[in-house]
């Protein structure tokens, strides 16, 4: 066997391990389960329209939903689905692809930089081997970007370092950059913003140190960095339709901060070297800020103090090996968030989020002046993530002094045992990514085949109530429906600007007094065929299968008083429930007709308005919620307003309910424009005078439709009061 063919062979072989390691194995392995399902319900809907669409069509109707990251993975998964792969294989195939196309771009910089064919191998699989690599998995396209970046700053290398004097090849390394930029921005915003900041340091140190190439690099390879980011950019934005995503306030960025210990001690169950010498520890949520990522993720002190020793050891090109120095430092100083955090637990017997107030932390690192005023900067919220750039340029600067023959066999031994301490336990870590493609499979033969029979291609479905529903990507994607529901809180924000009146009605989460009745007007409107009550949550089921029913108990009344409707049936299912016209009326009647017979005979806006009983989330000033009653609690202010509801013009008789103790000062009236234009007010008098229940009976006219009528209930600091409900019917002589 000649040298070529066994450099070959041992190349695969390591390939197939970090293959291996990422769970990116077709036909066997998966290496997550969430996010995959939630990218492979885009990819098929780009596939039910083209093999080149790059909008989704089957969810966040009724605008085509652009991903908001990952245009990149889901396009190339589609690629795959379309060769005939199902989609947990597909999405495994594209992890597989862009694995191996980072593995290459690490070898190619290893050998770049004078190391030897297998001591690059090995280097490319120490790479690949970090955990932020592969404890990203669950976030899809930042693992796979992380992955990538040595591929990004191939290209960055060769136009800044490469001193190339033909035009050919100047005109080749320019494409070569652009097209990598156009890329790593479809990829992951994360890895991109690195990418940008990477190069950049790159572009002005090689500018400083390198005076002999300054003419080349300010007429090329500047130039040409700039319309690179700058048409990733442009192309991006107009893919998303807005310049960028909305940031995030600063307590955010100081919670996903990596703290100090993070860096230098591991999290127990995460790695098995560390684990074995009992050196990693427990942690979560309940006690530190962030989540698990932050700490799961950036255990690194090993590959750090490598780094250190290369920067050290450097000599023979020791003006690079600085550059890159500076990029570790710089990722690793952004990676700290806002704030410096030593061990900083949330404080015990507090009720504190994820998010982390600056009082908790030791003292301000500076960087919130970037994080809160440039672009890019502005909406890397997860600060630990810099962390990536901070170790790829460690990475960089083992690479360099292995390419030194004198420190090679050193450079060797330390790489082992950094890949050594990067490792996970790989039998537990095999197993979950089997796993992850089982559930998929189980997904299809558990819920996919249901819907099927009860939900036909070409249905317009809401999914009630809504949620992030990353499940709903893949569910309406293959079903072939179009649903307003979508996965990504990012895409639902989206989304839900554009859902008709009737859908825009519903509360995240939410189910309240008008929620049945809502759906039925909904399918009434027909602005749905049909309406999915999920007993599963939608977000969580995505992530672990088989999902429990944990809102069946909670839906259990909407379907018993949607089943007693006279409009709609109900189909109940394991996992679900689902809620169709009664086909004598979606046949009969037209869509105004049966519209308004449901508005009349349920009391609904804009032709009715009730409310039988409150909750947390009603309107009020000073009224407490007991049983669903409002309670005036013995300050002056409004028990009641809103519920800024459209009203068609009439005449309409006002009931309000309740008990009335002692009432001195208290007032109804009703209002619109925002409480400027009054309608009618009556003044509340003690129960006994009118009724059992009734606080204000009378009648009042709307001379034209409002759009925000509100019934308001004014009591003072002397009055006993108990509201109940009220009613706003139209009055017919």
């Amino acid at each position: 066997m000649n040298d070529g063919i066994k450099k070959l062979a041992a190349l695969l072989v390591a390939l197939g391990f970090v293959l291996f390691l990422h769970g990116a194995v077709p036909f066997f392995a998966m290496p997550t389960l969430g996010q995959a399902v939630w990218t492979t319900g885009f990819a098929q809907s780009f596939l039910n329209d083209s093999l080149f669409s790059i909008y989704a069509s089957n969810i966040g109707a009724p605008q085509p939903a652009a991903i908001s990251f990952g245009l990149a993975g889901a396009w190339s998964t589609a690629l795959f689905m379309k060769l005939g792969l199902h989609p947990a294989d597909a999405y495994s195939a594209m992890a597989a692809l862009w694995l191996s196309v980072a593995f290459v771009a690490a070898y190619k910089i290893s050998r770049l930089f004078q190391v030897t064919s297998s001591l690059a191998i090995l280097g490319s699989v120490f790479w690949l081997s970090m955990p932020v690599t592969w404890a990203h998995a669950g976030y899809s396209m930042l693992s796979i970007g992380i992955g990538l970046l040595p591929f990004y700053f191939l290209s960055a290398l060769n136009l800044f370092l490469l001193r190339i004097d033909h035009g050919p090849q100047r005109a080749k390394s320019s494409a070569l950059y652009i097209f990598t930029c156009v890329l790593a921005v479809f990829m992951d915003g994360y890895t991109f913003m690195m990418f940008a900041v990477g190069a950049s340091i790159l572009a002005v140190w090689a500018f400083v140190v390198f005076p002999d190439q300054r003419r080349r690099l300010a007429l090329h390879a500047l130039p040409t960095h700039v319309l690179g980011f700058g048409l990733a950019y442009l192309l991006f934005a107009l893919f998303i339709g807005k310049s960028q995503f909305e940031p995030s306030q600063l307590n955010f960025f100081r919670g996903w901060g990596v703290d100090l210990t993070f860096l230098a001690i591991p999290t127990q169950g995460m790695h098995w070297l560390p684990d074995l010498l009992g050196w990693s520890v427990p942690r979560s949520g309940k006690d530190f800020f962030g989540d698990s990522s932050v700490w799961t993720t950036t255990f690194s002190i090993p590959l750090i103090l490598a780094a250190c020793w290369a920067c050290w050891k450097v000599n023979e090109a020791r003006k690079l090996a600085v550059g890159f120095f500076l990029i570790l430092l710089f990722g690793l100083y952004m990676s700290l968030g806002p704030s410096l955090k030593l061990e900083s637990m949330k404080p015990p017997g507090e009720k504190v989020g994820p998010s982390m107030a600056a009082e908790y932390a030791i003292a301000p690192t500076g960087s919130a002046l970037l994080s809160s005023n440039l672009p890019g900067f502005k909406n890397m919220r997860a600060s630990y993530r810099w962390l990536a750039l901070g170790v790829f340029g460690g990475w960089l600067l083992l690479v360099l002094v292995a390419g030194q023959r004198r420190t090679a066999i050193p450079a060797l031994v330390i790489i082992t045992l950094v890949i050594a301490f990067n490792l996970p336990d790989l039998t537990k870590t095999w197993s979950n990514d089997k796993k992850h493609r089982e559930s998929f499979l189980r997904i299809d033969s558990d819920l996919l085949e249901s819907m099927r029979e009860v939900i036909h291609k070409g249905e317009k479905v809401a999914f009630l109530p809504y949620r992030n529903d990353f499940l709903v990507n893949y569910l309406a994607s293959r079903l072939g429906i179009v649903s307003y529901n979508i996965g990504g809180d990012k895409n639902l924000r989206e989304a839900k600007a554009h859902w008709p009146e009737t859908m825009s009605h519903f509360r995240m989460g939410s189910i309240d007094e008008g929620f049945s009745d809502r759906v039925i007007l909904l399918l009434a409107r027909q602005e749905a065929d049909a309406v999915v009550l999920p007993y599963i949550d939608m977000l969580w089921a995505a992530h672990r299968w088989p999902a429990p029913a944990r809102f069946e108990e909670a839906l259990q009344p909407v379907v018993l008083k949607l089943k007693e409707s006279d409009f709609v049936e109900v189909d109940v299912h394991k996992y679900y429930a689902v809620v169709k016209l009664k086909p004598a009326l979606a046949q009969s009647e037209q869509k105004g007709d049966l519209e308004n017979r449901v508005l009349k005979d349920l009391c609904m806006p804009p032709s009715c308005l009730k409310r039988k009983q409150f909750s947390s989330e009603s309107f009020s000033q000073v009224g407490d919620v007991v049983k669903g009653h409002l309670v005036a609690n013995g300050r002056q202010g409004f028990l009641h307003f809103g519920p800024y509801r459209p009203m068609n013009e009439g005449r309409y008789q006002l009931i309000v309910r309740g008990t009335s103790i002692r009432s001195v000062t208290a007032w109804v009236d009703v209002v619109s424009s925002k409480g400027t234009v009054e309608h009618a007010r009556f003044s509340v008098l003690p129960s006994r005078n009118q009724g059992p229940d009734i606080l204000v009976e009378g009648f009042l006219t709307l001379e034209s439709p409002v759009n925000d009528l509100e019934i308001r209930v004014f009591v003072g600091s002397q009055d006993v009061i108990q509201l109940e409900g009220y009613e706003l019917m139209p009055w017919q002589e």
